[in-house]
């Protein structure tokens, strides 16, 4: 009876290690399955956030701009604070050389044409920076109204005047050039901006009255200072 003990006892410490080692491989199992779930798990969580969209499957909303845009007021894009009072001085109806009506004039045409770019504006546009160069544009046509509206009164320099008006027309010019392209998404839409054409060709006219007056005030003077100079 003594002898037939010690078999038993080692097959059971054998079956203990057959158990202790399947219990092992089945944790190192369970471990790098649970390693290779996390794993899958931050990269699909990657690739969603890649392609715009958030752990619980609902895409944000994606502008090509923000819808509000505090840089860019309405009252950032116009001609002059105080171009509707420059249009009604009473002092231009006493003007003597007929220039100061295609002056008149030509205030008017860029006074039209910077509200409606204003309102242009307001509209969705091609970029975030497309705002703050409208503004910055806008904001250098107030002293180019200043200069001109101060070469309107007496004495009235006819080169001078042609020269400032051109230089506030080139201003607006530019402004409606940065406004469309901005504003032009597709074909159909730049279209739809032959108004500003119109504007500017609408003021070519005007132009060209103060340009011919420039050069026969300059042709005037050249006549006068070779008389001058023929007599001394």
């Amino acid at each position: 009876m003594s002898n037939a003990s010690p078999l038993p006892m080692a097959k059971v410490e054998a079956m203990d290690t057959v158990v202790a080692v399947a219990i092992g491989i089945l944790a190192a199992v369970f471990v790098g399955a649970l390693a290779v779930l996390v794993v899958l798990c931050r990269r699909h969580k990657g690739s969603l956030d890649v392609f715009g969209w958030t752990a619980s499957g609902i895409k944000p909303d994606v502008h090509l701009i923000p819808t509000e845009r505090p840089d860019l007021e309405l009252g950032d894009v116009r001609l002059h604070p105080d171009i509707e009072q420059i249009l009604e001085d009473e002092q231009w109806i006493g003007d003597a050389t007929g220039l100061v009506p295609h002056c008149l004039a030509v205030l008017k045409s860029c006074h039209y044409l910077t509200e409606r770019l204003a309102a242009l504006a307001m509209g969705p546009l091609t970029n975030g920076k497309a705002g703050q160069e409208i503004v910055q544009v806008a904001r250098r046509i107030y002293p180019r109204v200043d200069d001109m509206v101060s070469s309107m009164y007496p004495p009235l320099d006819a080169r001078l005047l042609e020269a400032r008006t051109a230089a506030l027309t080139l201003a607006v010019t530019h402004l409606a050039l940065v406004t469309r392209h901005a504003c032009s998404f597709t074909r159909s839409s730049s279209s739809r901006l032959d108004w500003i054409d119109q504007a500017l060709a609408d003021m070519e006219p005007h132009l060209l009255a103060l340009r011919e007056a420039a050069l026969i005030q300059e042709a005037t003077w050249r006549v006068h200072r070779m008389s001058c100079s023929g007599t001394n």
